[in-house]
């Protein structure tokens, strides 16, 4: 385990299940909502009833576009799953597969085991929750539709037990910052890696 990872480890000690789960430490997301934010996304609510025929997408197809469009905003990048989440998938399924086709599904079937392995209802409803504070700035900026999609991941998220959108780009989100800050430590510590010669 590497310094970062160690540092990681001791603050998740010190945090809330929702806080841990996600690479949130340091930042707002961190702490629970205050009751100026709660005032927020009261108001937030109250603004999208208003909007709750408005059309977030003419099929579950485009809706999952959009949301992941949405959710690969970098400012979701706190909500990513953090490195101990990550981690357990490595060792479980390996790493993720390389995929050069677009047909080919090895990937979105490395994501979904993956998914199924760490979305227990309790770990569902935290990222649904923790997705939801970022609602009012939506809200407050006009992104009415944005709003409406993260309000409806959420639920979905929470209510069924579907492949949302929100759980799949935070997965893969996770993913991605695990191997870049890997790769960073790696390089600090002054290890190479070097191709398996028996491949």
């Amino acid at each position: 385990m590497g310094r970062k990872s160690r540092a990681k480890r001791e603050r998740r000690e010190h945090m809330g299940f929702a806080a841990s789960l996600t690479a949130c430490a340091g930042t707002w997301l961190e702490h629970l909502p205050d009751d100026t934010e709660k005032q927020r996304l009261k108001a937030a609510r109250q603004e999208l009833e208003k909007h709750r025929s408005t059309s977030i997408g003419e099929n579950q197809d485009e809706i999952n576009r959009f949301s992941l469009q949405v959710y690969r905003d970098e400012r979701f990048a706190i909500l990513h799953f953090d490195d101990w989440v990550i981690e357990g998938i490595l060792e479980r399924f390996g790493e993720p597969p390389i995929v050069e086709d677009d047909s080919d599904p090895a990937f979105s079937d490395y994501l979904r085991r993956s998914i199924r392995t760490i979305a227990s209802s309790r770990t569902r409803r935290a990222l649904a929750e923790q997705s939801q504070r970022f609602v009012p700035a939506y809200v407050e900026s006009g992104q009415i539709k944005e709003a409406l999609v993260i309000e409806y991941n959420a639920f979905m998220t929470v209510m069924s037990e579907a492949i949302t959108p929100l759980l799949v780009q935070m997965m893969v989100g996770g993913l991605a910052r695990w191997y870049d800050e890997h790769e960073e430590a790696e390089a600090e510590d002054g290890e190479t890696i070097t191709p398996d010669s028996s491949e």
